[in-house]
């Protein structure tokens, strides 16, 4: 995080400013990592569950005639 630059003012006033770069996807805590990986793993695994099955009842399928 970027130090905040103090301005004070002559009468009673502060003024703080913070100039910081912020990129959503690079501010992930690691719970919030871990959550995002086990989602696309688990959408990875059931697309490859779907395949093997699919290719199981063509197999089947050419087997029989």
């Amino acid at each position: 995080m970027a130090d905040p630059t103090v301005i004070e003012c002559s009468s009673s006033c502060t003024v703080t400013v913070v100039h910081e770069l912020s990129l959503p996807p690079f501010q992930l805590t690691m719970e919030d990592g871990l959550a995002i990986s086990v989602a696309v793993i688990g959408v990875w695994a059931l697309g490859w569950a779907i395949g093997l099955i699919k290719r199981q009842i063509q197999t089947s399928a050419s087997d029989n005639n």
